[in-house]
């Protein structure tokens, strides 16, 4: 009877322990998803060169016909263990990632890159194309991305941006600059904000307005082209 008692206290104690290594884990996770998400963000910034854009953007040409039209009202929340799992893949090198650009936003600190489609292997980094066909420059170029709790994250310093402000995208190769001329909060089944405006060169960038689960609100903010010039050591 001693013994059966010893026993069962025994696997008390070990289920104890495993269950506080779990919840640990899960803790240690959930505190590392910011962290990760900034490093994931500044290292497809950091590593992208006009080179490295050009095969990106073929890689996305070709593959184009195999993938569904872009609907950024269906994509999904990130994770702590989503996020732990983008960046096991980073550091393993089993990444397929690709930035085709760069999006810049000064005045809220704004900084991510830009990658096709609105997955969240696109979206745990920064921003993430609406259109398929779409060229920087040209008709509405339109971009997604996640608003998160902590407000310098991916597309939540939107919030912080006023009319007049500057946009900048960039492939490497050359800079566009946009200004702002609208920053408005729209339900999230109005798609039509991401259409081409005859006899415009906009720029369209979507996020929740707020982090809330089922948030039904997107806040947008669109800008005017204004000019384009080379890349910082690029020759025209």
């Amino acid at each position: 009877m001693a013994t059966g008692k010893r026993q069962a206290k025994r696997a008390s104690l070990w289920l104890a322990v495993v269950m506080f290594l779990i919840g640990g884990g899960l803790i240690l996770i959930g505190l590392m998803q910011n962290p990760s998400v900034t490093w994931l963000s500044d290292a497809a910034t950091q590593g992208m060169t006009a080179e490295s854009v050009q095969a990106a953007t073929k890689t996305a040409q070709d593959e184009q016909g195999r993938t569904d039209p872009f609907n950024y009202a269906k994509t999904a929340q990130l994770t702590p263990l989503a996020v732990a799992g983008y960046g096991l893949r980073e550091l393993t090198g089993t990444s397929d990632y690709g930035a085709i650009g760069q999006l810049r936003v000064p005045a809220v600190g704004l900084d991510l890159p830009i990658g096709v489609g609105v997955s969240n292997d696109v979206l745990v980094r920064g921003a993430g194309t609406l259109k398929a066909d779409q060229q920087m420059g040209q008709g509405n170029y339109a971009l997604a991305g996640h608003y998160m709790t902590t407000q310098r994250l991916l597309f939540s310093p939107l919030k912080g941006v006023r009319k007049g402000d500057s946009v900048t995208l960039t492939d490497k190769r050359r800079v566009y600059r946009y200004r702002v001329t609208r920053v408005e909060v729209i339900d999230r089944h109005k798609v039509d904000v991401i259409d081409d405006v005859p006899g415009k060169k906009l720029v369209t960038l979507i996020t929740c307005n707020s982090a809330r689960r089922g948030e039904p609100k997107r806040l947008v903010v669109q800008g005017e082209l204004q000019s384009v010039k080379a890349a910082e050591g690029v020759s025209n």
